[in-house]
């Protein structure tokens, strides 16, 4: 079984797949780990998010375009869980290993919150318009060929999707009734 998770940023979907590793044995595979490591060993800077979408096209350019979908479908896992796909590409290719599409719909005011209460808030703006501007600027990247980020297009054609703007508690509830279905 493979889940991928679509949302925008903050939008729960890192507390999802921690909670799909914890309460249902899951392997999580994130794209930002993949990318982290891959600027460690070759000394990039990940300031924001426009940083690790644009080391992540370098990663593609020299492995393939593929490169970050291939690392995560050689995973050993009965269950897969993807975090953070916004490729229509990737998407698409995951759909065809037979992922299921879980969005994360949640408002940008709500997701700005979240961050501002979140350890990792060193890589987002402080300001909700900055937070925005970010946002945009980060679905602007272009990874690879074919492989721009445009997580609404994403979203749109998900199998399930989670209102994400109330507690944490209830998103995780609408997450687990949707596992339910699935296993």
């Amino acid at each position: 079984m493979i889940i991928s998770l679509i949302g925008h940023p903050a939008s729960g979907k890192t507390s999802a797949a921690k909670h799909l590793e914890k309460t249902y044995g899951f392997t999580v595979f994130t794209f930002s780990k993949a990318i982290r490591e891959y600027a460690a060993q070759n000394n990039i800077e990940l300031k924001c998010r426009a940083d690790y979408a644009n080391t992540h096209a370098r990663m593609l350019q020299e492995h393939g375009w593929d490169y970050t979908l291939r690392l995560a479908l050689e995973q050993e896992a009965t269950r897969l869980c993807i975090d953070d796909v916004r490729s229509p590409r990737f998407a698409e290719v995951l759909r065809e290993a037979g992922s299921i599409d879980i969005a994360f719909d949640c408002p940008a005011a709500v997701r700005f919150a979240h961050v501002r209460e979140n350890a990792d808030s060193a890589k987002y703006p402080d300001t909700q318009e900055a937070f925005d501007r970010n946002e945009r600027e980060d679905n602007e990247v272009v990874i690879g060929p074919g492989l721009e980020f445009n997580t609404d297009q994403v979203m749109k054609t998900a199998n399930y999707h989670i209102d994400a703007s109330g507690s944490l508690d209830n998103t995780l509830q609408q997450l687990d009734d949707i596992i339910a279905i699935l296993i």
